[in-house]
């Protein structure tokens, strides 16, 4: 965690934290007209960044995951769940990164199946933390049912980062 909290002396770091949370924000803000449940969550293509981002960035992606999914909510409703929503998406953007390098398995490719299999397993993981931290803090709130948005936020995140990152990769 200590790189997370150092990465704001670097310039490049910040830059690049800047550059993951605008795009999260960017491509998150015009689906906020799609919402799955109205004022917590919606369709969510923009989940693929956090995970891109973590792998290239670091933990510039936990700090951009986290500041974009707030400016997001600016547009579809902010209130005391986005503290939730906040600490979530810094988990999202984060595990990917420290996941990947307790792997040792270097540069993401994807010619080698086990790379393919890793990044599936750390979005899965990464998608679970973010969905049980925001689905706790909401019910905690009494806003919206546990198990209700914590599997909503879990599909929605694995299955659009697992589907959309490798492709993003090979275009990087």
């Amino acid at each position: 965690m200590r790189d997370a909290i150092a990465l704001w002396g670097n310039t490049r770091m910040v830059v690049l934290t800047a550059i993951c949370g605008s795009l999260y924000a960017a491509i998150l803000i015009p689906f906020k007209v799609l919402p799955i449940i109205p004022g917590v969550t919606e369709l969510r293509p923009a989940n693929a960044v956090p995970v891109l981002c973590s792998l290239l960035f670091g933990p510039a992606a936990a700090w951009g995951a986290a500041i974009g999914n707030t400016i997001g909510d600016f547009f579809g409703g902010i209130g005391p769940g986005s503290l939730f929503g906040f600490a979530g998406n810094f988990l999202y953007g984060y595990l990917p990164y420290k996941l990947w390098n307790a792997l040792r398995l270097g540069t993401p490719t994807l010619t080698r199946p086990a790379h393919l299999a890793a990044l599936a397993g750390v979005t899965l993981l990464a998608s679970a933390a973010c969905a049980m931290t925001i689905g706790w803090g909401l019910n905690l709130l009494g806003f919206v049912p546990f198990t209700a948005l914590a599997n909503i936020i879990l599909v929605n995140n694995a299955l659009t980062a697992i589907v959309l990152t490798p492709f993003l990769l090979a275009a990087l």
